[in-house]
């Protein structure tokens, strides 16, 4: 009831503001414009025209950002903003070497290891991309109605994910741990504070940017809300970079989704645009094949059955010559 009545405060405030507030706000506003400019006519013209260029380019910003996030394209979009085309390079130069593998943002061709590492970071911020919605209470229920998430994420201390570099003692740690206190996310805070494990809540995070993610043996813990579930890949035998010879071997076993199944996180529609050759803005060059345990409890990723664990979801993503990951659309194995 607390958190009702305090939505109501607020939407009252809300109310009067716009109601009374804003508009004595902005005829007090308007008034000593006038009276500025009838006091100086010649700097207010050059003001005015400033502030109607300057009204003017931001409207065309945000009407530019509205069109770019309902875009169909918008991964893609995304994607390709991230390895662009330097504007002292020809088109014809730039898909050649983009063909060939070439990352223009880096000055390199990159190996399918350094690839790897590259990758395992932007699969990560995908997960942080979907816990963002959670955090915004953007996620919706089947009648369309947006769901006070941010509260769970709080309470659970979810809608973050853990990075833990794995060894014998850690491993043994966190299995006691948790079987004798039933309580992950003390185990979790336990090695934070110790530093032996990292958490990521929002892109902008330090230690996230920061991370090159070169370790090789560490598990990605991916929570959201549900503090009793959670999503656990393990760096060792969870993902795999592929080159278009090693996709096309599998590619019959998967087919091409394009709208998500993450709670509508993932709901609109991310296409790519079918009148290009994809390659040739250096995307589909490799591929990120993804076996991950899916909301598993706490219990059994304390058994750390990896025959059963590990083997329920298995997707592929495209890769761009960067190493970064295209959200959508992704290849899903034919169940």
């Amino acid at each position: 009831m607390h958190g009702e009545y305090k939505d109501m405060f607020l939407l009252f405030v809300g109310i009067i503001t716009i109601t009374f507030v804003l508009p004595l706000l902005s005829v007090w506003i308007l008034v000593k414009v006038i009276s500025l400019a009838k006091a100086h006519p010649k700097p207010a013209k050059y003001t005015f025209i400033t502030m109607f260029i300057i009204l003017m380019v931001a409207a065309g910003l945000k009407i530019r950002d509205i069109y770019y996030e309902k875009s169909p394209y918008y991964f893609w979009n995304e994607l390709i903003r991230k390895n662009p085309k330097p504007f002292n390079v020809s088109q014809e130069e730039f898909e050649v070497k983009n063909r060939a593998g070439y990352c223009w943002r880096d000055k390199k061709y990159y190996s399918k290891e350094e690839l790897w590492h590259k990758a395992m970071k932007s699969l990560t911020g995908r997960m942080i991309y979907e816990n963002k919605f959670y955090w915004d209470n953007k996620v919706v229920n089947d009648n369309g109605e947006f769901l006070p998430t941010a509260d769970d994420c709080r309470r659970s201390q979810g809608c973050r994910v853990f990075k833990i570099p794995m060894n014998p003692d850690k491993e043994k740690f966190l299995k006691d741990d948790i079987e004798n206190e039933d309580d992950f996310g003390r185990a979790l805070d336990i090695l934070n504070k110790r530093n032996e494990a990292q958490s990521f809540i929002f892109a902008s995070d330090k230690n996230y940017i920061n991370d090159d993610f070169k370790l090789k043996n560490y598990i990605l813990i991916h929570k959201k809300d549900n503090p009793n579930y959670l999503s656990v890949y393990d760096s060792n035998s969870c993902c795999n970079v592929l080159n278009k010879s090693e996709w096309s071997l599998i590619r019959k076993n998967y087919i091409l989704k394009y709208i998500g199944m993450e709670t509508a996180v993932f709901t609109e529609k991310s296409k790519i645009p079918i009148d290009i050759d994809i390659n040739s803005w250096g995307v589909g060059n490799f591929y990120l094949s993804v076996t991950y345990s899916k909301s598993i409890t706490v219990p059994e990723f304390v058994a750390k059955d990896k025959s059963k664990t590990f083997k329920n979801t298995r997707k592929v993503y495209l890769l761009n010559n960067c190493g970064d990951v295209l959200y959508r659309p992704n290849y899903w194995w034919r169940s």
